[in-house]
């Protein structure tokens, strides 16, 4: 593997709350690359999509600049100092942008994370089949953002969504849709048949958007919602993002 290939751009480097889905409330070790490939209305680290000169490592003792992009021996060092000064975790939760940009760096960091007893968390846009299977060995959770019209502006093809669904299904499985005031019980309907049918032992978290062009779905709508995933798909849940009501990262 060439040494540019064990590079990567990052953002941020932060110890919090997983403030979403199905594993809220744990205390995660987040990694947070740099670049997206889609451009969602309620993306709610924008700045994220674009690549800085400098990526930060929040450590308890301050503020640490590191040089983009990161080596992969530099993240590995910088996730081994932020753990031991805000650990224990959970687990490691790579986000962005999209972390599936980056296949050949994920493959060189993961499972040296993976052999030290860490587990990893991957959330992911959900439209890039391809590389989650190159990496899939290395994950065990995968989180899938599927996107719907009425709160991202944007739909990833069916056939795309249906056979990611399908990779991820083999570890432990989530799918979270966001939802607003403008989302209707047909999108939803559509989501939930197509988890129940591809990914049935997989969550369906309805989650309503928050600091975005669209409103939040009324409680009242959020629950007509979910009575309508629930006909299709009975595990569904509403959960909001918790870390947003605490004000963490």
């Amino acid at each position: 593997m060439s040494d540019s290939a064990e590079r990567a751009p990052l953002f941020e480097i932060f110890s919090s709350i997983q403030g979403e889905a199905t594993h809220v409330g744990e205390r995660h070790l987040f990694v947070r690359l740099a670049g997206c490939d889609l451009d969602c209305v309620f993306c709610d680290t924008p700045a994220s999509r674009r690549i800085p000169e400098q990526a930060r490592l929040f450590l308890p003792s301050g503020v640490r600049e590191l040089p983009n992009p990161l080596s992969a021996d530099d993240l590995v060092a910088a996730v081994a100092a932020l753990d031991e000064e805000s650990g224990p975790h959970h687990m490691i939760s790579i986000t962005g942008g999209e972390p599936l940009l980056f296949v050949p760096f994920l493959q060189a960091v993961l499972p040296r994370w993976r052999t030290r007893g860490g587990r990893i968390l991957l959330e992911t846009g959900g439209h890039r089949p391809d590389e989650l299977a190159a990496v899939l060995g290395h994950i065990d959770v995968v989180m899938v953002d599927v996107k719907i019209a009425s709160s991202a502006g944007i739909e990833t093809s069916a056939t795309v969504q249906r056979r990611f669904l399908g990779l991820a299904s083999r570890v432990e499985c989530t799918v979270k849709v966001v939802v607003s005031e403008a989302t209707t019980t047909a999108e939803i309907e559509s989501v939930a048949s197509m988890v129940s049918e591809v990914a049935p032992q997989a969550p369906l978290i309805l989650q309503p958007v928050s600091g975005a062009k669209f409103g939040p779905p009324t409680g009242a709508h959020a629950l007509l919602l979910q009575r309508a995933a629930m006909r299709q798909h009975h595990d569904t849940r509403v959960i909001v993002q918790t870390h947003r009501i605490l004000h963490l990262r």
